[in-house]
């Protein structure tokens, strides 16, 4: 037999002999993926049990089987190649001669450039790297652990080779690579240069993973500002460091020394009239009284306090805070607590005629009443929050009250309402700083509005690639995503993609208080065992759910799930 090359990187191409098989010969799309999960391999051959595990992780054996039967016929085919996969015994293995495979070769050298540390050596490397792993087949389960394994060498060698600005190309929150250019700038007497990338690695670590710097860095920034330049370190510049500080005595668990430097700087950005950093101390404030356990005592000093000050800082107190509202509207005490806590505000505002706070309180209460099955005073209190939100210029408001709207129209059977409001939230959630948490909600409830199994199906679809574009996604906020999604997919007897939203969820549900979360989550997994035909089960589950949703008086969820339970019972 002649020479086999397979290219990964980039694309998918099979050459034999230096003739490439055209695309279309890939009758079958199992039998590219067969000749791409071999050519993978460091020997180029796998047990047909993995393979079947692999590419068919929803079949049975015999079909599986069956299947694999197939994908090999058609590689040969497509190959013109009786031996261009082998089967001995158990193993399949690809072709019988040489095969020379790009991703394999990279990582080979890789090897051989990092265990010898020299820069020229990584750099020679990373030029072999054309591409991330076949992108066509980027949401498929059996390549992402090769696609990661892949970036991360092709990470490292990039380091090894000191590209610094192409690793942040890839990775915005590289912290080693924005403290190397730091620490460049630094040693060079670029001042300015230097400021602007610890800017750029704060403002990359905040909306992408929701941390700041760690201590080395911060100690290297306070450097960088006692280095003689043309002005001196601006508010904005001290701020800075008395915030990402604070996030390390945050997350070592020093929360009375975070919370004296937050309310420093926050001082120092009312003083300045900076609303960016005002922002993040009041983000830092409510991470430090969440911790506490006395996040409702602090946001109401903190909500009152911003009734006099400007628009621009009571929206920025909020926005602070909101997934921290979420947080305890979910907690043990219940939507009739939420209630009276959000009238309680409301009157705060009303009486400092503050349009903003206004907006956030009756989003409060609308949420609450929501959560207990009043639909029509939500309805009112949600309506009001959105024109309020909108006069002044609130884009997380807007989005919000728009996203429970569109929640209270799916609860009163009315979708194509729901579906007009979720399209109204989308430009408000793209244009606010909280995209990261705003988007995957309404995602999530954009779920629910496709009657139809297979429609829901490709609104998951679409929904996952979107995300897979975002550039960061906030976990918690993610949970109604992955609990819909993981509803839709069993329903539509996708079960692989059910399983993995399910997984994603019960991860998530675990960063939320109370019985809420983990109520539906006790849904999901119901609705799941339904399709795998685990009929017992899935009663016991849905009445598990169902015990939850009263825990949390939530009246319309527990109501749901015990018919689903009734329901199954009856046709049993």
């Amino acid at each position: 037999m002649g020479r086999c090359t397979v290219s990964l990187l980039g694309g998918f191409e099979v050459r034999v002999d230096g003739n490439p098989v055209p695309p279309d010969a890939w009758r079958s799309r199992r039998a590219a993926d067969l000749v791409k999960l071999l050519a993978l391999e460091p020997g180029h051959e796998l047990h047909r049990e993995v393979v079947m595990d692999l590419l068919w992780p929803e079949l049975g054996t015999e079909a599986a089987g069956a299947n694999l039967r197939k994908a090999v016929h058609y590689a040969r085919r497509a190959m013109q190649a009786e031996e261009a996969i082998r089967t001995n015994g158990g193993m399949l293995s690809l072709w019988a001669a040489k095969v020379e495979v790009d991703a394999r070769r990279f990582l080979d050298a890789a090897d051989l450039a990092l265990a010898a540390g020299d820069p020229e050596s990584c750099g020679l490397t990373a030029d072999m790297y054309t591409g991330e792993l076949v992108p066509a087949d980027r949401y498929e389960g059996w390549a992402a652990e090769p696609r990661a394994r892949l970036r991360d060498r092709y990470v490292a060698v990039l380091k090894g080779a000191r590209r610094w600005e192409r690793v942040l190309d890839l990775d915005q929150t590289d912290e080693e690579s924005h403290r190397a250019l730091m620490q460049g700038y630094y040693e060079s007497g670029r001042r300015r240069e230097a400021i602007r990338q610890f800017e750029r690695l704060r403002d990359a670590l905040r909306e992408f993973m929701g941390v700041g710097p760690d201590l080395t860095t911060i100690e290297l920034y306070e450097r960088i500002l006692g280095l003689e330049g043309d002005e001196p370190a601006t508010p904005a510049e001290r701020a800075a460091v008395l915030l990402a500080t604070g996030l390390v005595h945050l997350n070592r668990g020093e929360l009375d020394e975070a919370e004296r430097l937050a309310r420093l700087a926050k001082a120092m950005a009312i003083d300045a009239g900076l609303g960016h950093e005002l922002g993040d101390a009041a983000t830092l404030l409510a991470l430090v009284s969440y911790g506490t356990g006395r996040w409702n005592e602090a946001f109401r000093e903190e909500f009152t306090a911003s009734l006099t000050e400007q628009a621009d800082v009571g929206l920025a107190i909020w926005d602070a805070n909101s997934c921290f509202a979420e947080y305890y509207v979910s907690g043990t005490e219940g939507p009739a607590s939420w209630a009276g806590y959000a009238r309680d505000l409301l009157n705060l505002a009303v009486k400092a005629g503050s349009v903003p706070g206004r907006s956030a309180a009756q989003l409060m209460l609308g949420e609450a009443l929501l959560s207990s099955g009043d639909f029509q005073g939500a309805l009112s209190e949600l309506h009001e929050a959105l024109e309020l939100g909108t006069s002044a210029g609130a884009l997380c408001l807007r989005c919000l009250a728009l996203e429970r709207l569109a929640e209270v129209e799916l609860a009163l059977g009315d979708p194509d309402r729901a579906r007009d409001m979720l399209e109204q939230a989308r430009p408000a959630a793209e244009a606010s700083a909280l995209r990261s948490h705003l988007l995957v909600r309404l995602l999530g409830v954009g779920l629910q509005v496709p009657a139809e199994p297979l429609a829901a199906l490709d609104a998951v679809t679409k929904a996952e690639r979107q995300l897979a574009e975002a550039s960061r996604v906030c976990d918690p906020c993610s949970i109604n995503f992955h609990l819909q999604a993981g509803s839709v997919c069993a329903r539509a007897a996708d079960l692989p993609r059910a399983r993995r939203h399910l997984a994603a969820a019960e991860r998530v549900a675990g960063l939320w208080p109370g019985d809420p979360w983990a109520a539906a989550t006790w849904e999901t997994r119901a609705t799941l065992r339904l399709a795998e035909g685990e009929t017992s089960q899935a009663v016991a589950f849905f009445r598990e759910a169902a015990t939850g949703f009263a825990s949390a008086q939530r009246p319309v969820a527990e109501t749901r799930c015990r018919a689903a339970a009734a329901a199954i019972v009856s046709r049993s």
